[in-house]
């Protein structure tokens, strides 16, 4: 949709009245274009997105129910207004049992016209938007914020003060801290809280997927590409797109995101058909950025488009006043909610999270459902933190939000007793283990081969 109108592309083979039709539109504040035959007509459909197709019946080269036919299978949420002469009536109401929005006799009336365009556009953008809040839906998004930390209340404060604006938020932290929390925050504080907010994991997703979950593909475009699929780009448009483990993009991919963000624009995995998506950007990392740009595994010029502001998450270790505050709200959520004791909330104020936020979780969810009694004590806890040890013991706080030290033995091997107790806490879900030990899910998958678990 343009600033004043929709965008109407016209499939007609009678130049004077394609000129007419096409006149009266633009006055109506629409951007038009005509073309004389299928074929022409095919094409401007593959090489831009319409909102309103008019289709005249019988073109030169083609018959307007096969073009028709085409349109419903490629563009599904293009709706078609068909366009014929008083004999083909019949021809005309049979198309709409193949899924056109409506037809119009010729000439025309021009105040009809008017209307059929605007409702046939308006159902576009509704079948569109429709596809787009699915993630919306299906995921139920909430934001709280739970926090009585000093440093986590002045991120909290600086996320408000660029909601509104449509500059790109980095938000740095280690794994487990809440990054995607705050991500989603920021989405509800800003103008487009009522479109989509859509997430992705780019260490999650294998490397010769990414591109077309993130930008979509053709039907036919590889092996297995059975029908068209949108990507999380264009699902993002008019919303907020979140990058969670931005370091992990593969740099053949980042040339190609950075052109996006540049651009606004982008093309499915195998197609000629550029798209347009206007979403605002929110990207996260454990990693340090600025060193990976010194490697050179990360583009500078994506690192400073990026970089637009940057937020730091403390760790859960920075912020012991939050750990009483969290324990109460995840045990809400418990199939039988407990209270926990003052020993069991003293051993947990003093344990060290490596994990942070969702090692917390986790906890105490497993002692929510190994306690015997009604009130958990310090023994229902796991071991690692009944005794105080967590593994990473004696580590100064990071200057800024920077993976930790992975669960390596001295040779270089992956520590068996640590890896398995990560998998345990998580359930064996191999993201959120992986998220605990600080590493990708890839080295994880790697590492549990290795050692047989």
């Amino acid at each position: 949709m343009s600033a004043s109108g929709y965008r109407v592309l016209l499939a007609e083979d009678e130049a004077t009245f394609a000129l007419t039709l096409t006149r009266f539109l633009q006055q109506q504040g629409h951007e038009v274009k005509a073309c004389p035959t299928g074929k022409a007509a095919l094409k401007a459909l593959a090489e831009s997105e319409w909102d309103v197709l008019l289709l005249d019946l019988k073109l030169p080269d083609a018959d307007g129910a096969d073009i028709l036919a085409r349109v419903r299978e490629e563009h599904p949420d293009l709706q078609t207004i068909i366009v014929t002469g008083f004999a083909n009536v019949d021809s005309a109401i049979a198309t709409m049992r193949l899924g056109a929005f409506d037809y119009l006799t010729k000439p025309p009336k021009f105040d009809e016209l008017a209307l059929r365009v605007q409702k046939a556009a308006e159902k576009s953008l509704l079948e569109r938007e429709n596809r787009r809040l699915r993630f919306h839906v299906q995921r139920g998004l909430g934001s709280d914020m739970i926090t009585a930390s000093p440093a986590m209340k002045k991120v909290l404060a600086t996320v408000a003060k660029v909601a509104a604006a449509r500059t790109p938020l980095l938000i740095e932290g280690e794994s487990g801290v809440g990054k995607e929390l705050v991500a989603q925050h920021l989405h509800h504080l800003s103008p487009r809280a009522g479109r989509s907010f859509v997430d992705v994991n780019c260490a999650a997703v294998a490397s010769a997927l990414l591109e077309s979950e993130l930008f979509g593909h053709e039907r036919g475009a590889f092996t297995g590409a059975a029908s068209e699929k949108p990507g999380l780009v264009e699902v993002a448009d008019g919303g907020t797109l979140f990058l969670d483990e931005l370091g992990e993009m593969p740099a053949e991919l980042q040339t190609k995101f950075l052109r996006v963000l540049d651009s606004g624009t982008f093309y499915r995995v195998g197609a000629t058909r550029k798209r347009r998506a206007d979403f605002r950007l929110v990207a996260a990392t454990n990693r340090d950025l600025a060193a990976e740009v010194e490697a050179g595994r990360f583009r500078k010029d994506l690192f400073y488009r990026i970089h637009g502001v940057r937020v730091v998450v403390p760790p859960l270790r920075e912020r012991p006043e939050d750990v009483p505050l969290l324990v109460e709200h995840f045990s809400r959520g418990l199939p039988h909610p407990r209270r926990f004791s003052a020993a069991a909330l003293q051993a947990l104020a003093a344990h060290h999270w490596p994990g942070n936020v969702r090692e917390l979780r986790f906890a105490v969810e497993r002692a929510g459902l190994l306690a015997e009694g009604e009130v958990i004590e310090a023994d229902d806890l796991p071991p690692e933190i009944r005794t105080g040890s967590s593994g990473t013991a004696g580590v100064a706080p990071a200057r800024h939000a920077e993976p930790r030290p992975p669960a390596v033995a001295p040779r270089g091997q992956p520590d068996a007793a640590r890896v398995r107790a990560a998998l345990e806490q998580a359930r064996w879900k191999r993201e959120k283990a992986a998220e605990i030990l600080g590493i990708s899910p890839r080295t994880l998958l790697r590492w549990t081969r290795r050692l047989g678990l």
